[in-house]
């Protein structure tokens, strides 16, 4: 679906110039919703062997995306545009940043915890990273850049996409799952304190609360 959707947009760009906008931005839209599955799956199987982590991780990521679609949507209508290239450039870019901001994250994680990982995994996380790191430059450049750099960047995000989608064919030819923790790391340990002092402090502020209302 990213191929054939960022295939279509390039397409219509070289063809139909003028009608650019009028096809790209709907099937950008589809892309992004895609992509963000794609994110999600990373997560689902990186954090696999620790299902508490795991559950957190795609409930913040669905929450995530769902402020961002309604931050693009409300902006718009209270403040003048940034950049020219329109509100749906600005949820695109919104939602780039986002996937680039769990990416990180998600490489956080396994720096930390020494999360192994096995081919496909990496493959994935790769491919995926560059193509989002591209978009988001291509989308700086089309905010802000002049129109000949427009222009020289006009093909970076499908020649990036193409580009993920070679490393994905050679790491994702033969099924290699996630090697199984040699060793504890914690994870889900540290994440279940976490939760313990999360619901402590919300109890504490709970009950702070309730007396200054009651004073």
């Amino acid at each position: 679906m990213l191929l054939l959707g960022t295939a279509i947009a390039a397409s219509v760009r070289v063809a139909f110039p003028a009608k650019f906008s009028q096809y790209y931005w709907p099937i950008q839209l589809v892309t992004l919703v895609f992509g963000y599955g794609i994110v999600l799956e990373i997560f689902r199987h990186v954090l696999f062997s620790y299902p508490g982590v795991g559950r957190f991780a795609r409930v913040l990521g669905l929450v995530s995306l769902a402020a961002t679609l309604c931050f693009a949507l409300v902006y718009p209508l209270i403040a003048p545009p940034s950049s020219h290239i329109g509100p749906y450039g600005e949820l695109e870019r919104g939602v780039r940043a986002l996937q680039a901001i769990l990416l990180v994250g998600i490489l956080a994680v396994i720096s930390h915890y020494g999360i192994p990982l096995g081919r496909n995994m990496k493959g994935m996380i790769l491919g995926y990273g560059l193509y989002v790191g591209t978009s988001l430059v291509s989308l700086a450049v089309e905010a802000y850049a002049g129109v000949w750099l427009v222009a020289v960047w006009g093909f970076a995000q499908p020649v990036s996409l193409l580009i993920s989608l070679l490393i994905w064919l050679v790491a994702l030819w033969s099924y290699a799952p996630n090697p199984a923790p040699s060793f504890d790391t914690h994870l889900e340990q540290d994440y279940e304190a976490l939760v313990v002092r999360t619901k402590m402090a919300i109890g504490a502020l709970r009950s702070y609360l309730f007396k200054t209302v009651r004073s």
